[in-house]
């Protein structure tokens, strides 16, 4: 029996390796095939980067990983407890990812928690409810990207970044306190609360202010390869005229969501669909999102495809929330 289960294990690791090899060898073949598109997909992508990705989230990594490794995050957390205890039932030392997630978005929030799971701030159980919960798009990405720059609806940019926010915290409270295991709740507050209480006060010195600035860099600079790389095949995808327009549109957006917005904002489609598919695909994150949290996550124990699927439940609960708001209060 024992050796009946490892043999089907070892297939489906040489299966996944398979497939895996034969999916990089497809992406070099588009690559020499579509070369102009290729060209054009890593030029957005690289300045998509590099404009908008790299000053809007080099600081906060950098000031995240002083936060931690200062151990500031204690006293916030211990500052913020009364309240997301009562909003999200976490523990004190899962309170910072909550904040910095959701003021700063992808993969900030995902890194905090990865950190504080791995230096044992906080459990693994609660690392994934937190992974789920404060991992989004940033209020900025929303509010001015979406809201005014793609659609130019500067009077819905609140409520759509309420729907989005919402429905990513509906969906992580589903999934691990109804649909989920009730043993793999979350973290006993009495063995966090003694963890938090310890705060011993880290000095500050630039051994380690260098040593964020140069973690900050590896994580912005793995996120700027994972949006470069994803960008290509939405570039192709743009130009083939496979399936219908909507289809092709989705496509792109399911890869990379920043492109993905622009083409359903300039698609020929009626102001509520735009808005209903936007916030759906925004509330996924993409698979390029989705690379970039395994990436910032893989030092840790945190399940890359638990966070998955509360993504496609957070997907569809943000499609619903927006189609009743555009029926009925727009």
């Amino acid at each position: 029996m024992q050796l009946s289960v490892r043999s089907n294990i070892n297939q489906m690791n040489s299966g996944k390796k398979l497939f895996t090899k034969v999916g990089i060898v497809l992406f070099l073949a588009l690559i020499l095939i579509f070369p102009a598109a290729s060209y054009q997909g890593a030029k957005r992508g690289l300045l998509l980067w590099f404009n908008t990705v790299l000053p809007t989230l080099l600081p906060f990594i950098i000031i995240s990983n002083l936060i931690i490794k200062l151990q500031i995050h204690k006293s916030l957390s211990k500052m913020l407890y009364p309240l997301f205890h009562l909003l999200f039932g976490v523990s004190k030392g899962g309170c910072y990812p909550i904040l910095i997630g959701f003021l700063s978005g992808y993969p900030v929030g995902a890194k905090s928690t990865a950190d504080l799971v791995a230096n044992n701030s906080i459990k693994e159980e609660e690392g994934q409810f937190l992974l789920s919960l404060c991992n989004n798009v940033s209020p900025m990405f929303v509010m001015s990207y979406i809201a005014i720059a793609q659609l130019d609806m500067e009077h819905i940019r609140v409520s759509l970044l309420l729907i989005i926010y919402f429905s990513s915290i509906l969906s992580a409270m589903l999934y691990f306190k109804i649909l989920g295991n009730p043993k793999n709740q979350l973290l006993h507050s009495m063995s966090v609360e003694n963890q938090v209480n310890s705060y011993s006060g880290v000095k500050f010195d630039f051994a380690l202010l260098d040593s964020a600035i140069m973690d900050g860099f590896e994580v912005i600079t793995k996120v700027g390869g994972y949006i470069i790389l994803f960008s290509i095949p939405a570039q192709i995808i743009s130009i083939l005229s496979f399936g219908g327009g909507l289809f092709k549109i989705l496509c792109v957006g399911f890869l990379e969501i920043t492109t993905g917005i622009n083409q359903i904002s300039q698609a020929n489609l009626d102001i509520n669909i735009k808005i209903a598919l936007i916030a759906m695909v925004t509330a996924f994150g993409g698979l390029s999102g989705l690379a970039q949290t395994k990436s910032v996550i893989s030092n840790s124990r945190l399940s890359i495809g638990t966070y998955f699927k509360v993504k496609v439940l957070n997907m569809i609960i943000a499609l619903l929330l927006t189609i009743i708001y555009v029926r009925f209060l727009l």
